[in-house]
């Protein structure tokens, strides 16, 4: 199985409600979790295999805002949908990837995640203990938050295709945003789980490096320029 209409790709969608989160960091980890696990769940659901077969070759996602209680609680509803976080607080819900043409009344309703949320930190609090995947977002990056947001998703899934235990553990994440020096550093290293290049379909020029994520550590073990208390 190849290619998929490149004119009508596949997209997994991931939805926020306005208002619920302030933070990308928050954000960034839920997005994350409910990519991986909305894999997880209907990879081999028939209804949803192929497509997400398909997805897997060119893996876009959309990040979107429903605007509403109604609108969250349709979305909440969708088939193929999953839900990382508290659905009444914090959280962030995955559809199983479709055909662009294919995403429906309600999906065509949602604006695009357009809010400015809070920035990351650039270190990590040196108090998380946490076995969490470290996201190091790409200073020179320019990116809106639900670019972000879906960015950060990416690597979360190319990370647990190597990480089951990351998985079973509820793929719990960090987003930092550190400076230049540090993310160059980073980009040099060997042991990253993961490593976005982007598309160029939007807001960065093709083959920017936009994510590292880095394998589940404390804070305290993180490389030198991310740790809290260097």
């Amino acid at each position: 199985m190849t290619g998929g209409d490149r004119a009508d790709p596949e997209r997994m969608y991931l939805v926020l409600r306005r208002g619920a989160i302030a933070t990308l960091a928050r954000a960034g980890e839920l997005a994350g979790a409910a990519a991986v696990a909305c894999l997880r769940a209907f990879s081999a659901d028939p209804a949803h295999a192929e497509s997400i077969a398909l997805w897997r070759e060119r893996p876009g996602k959309v990040c979107l805002r429903a605007r509403t209680h109604a609108q969250w609680e349709q979305v909440l509803a969708e088939p193929g949908t999953v839900v990382a976080g508290d659905p009444d607080a914090e959280a962030v819900a995955a559809l199983a990837p479709r055909r662009r043409s294919q995403r429906g009344a309600l999906l065509e309703r949602l604006q695009a995640m357009s809010t400015a949320l809070e920035p990351p930190a650039a270190r990590a609090d040196a108090a998380d203990r946490r076995r969490a995947l470290t996201y190091a977002l790409n200073p020179a990056a320019v990116m809106s938050s639900g670019k972000t947001v879906a960015q950060v998703a990416h690597a979360a899934v190319m990370a647990a295709d190597a990480r089951d235990d990351w998985v079973a553990a509820g793929c719990p994440g960090r987003v930092l945003a550190p400076g230049e020096a540090t993310f160059a550093g980073l980009a040099a290293r060997s042991d990253c789980v993961a490593r976005v290049a982007d598309a160029g379909l939007t807001e960065v020029p093709a083959g920017t490096i936009t994510v590292i994520a880095l394998a589940p550590w404390p804070a305290g073990d993180l490389p030198a320029g991310l740790r809290g208390d260097d």
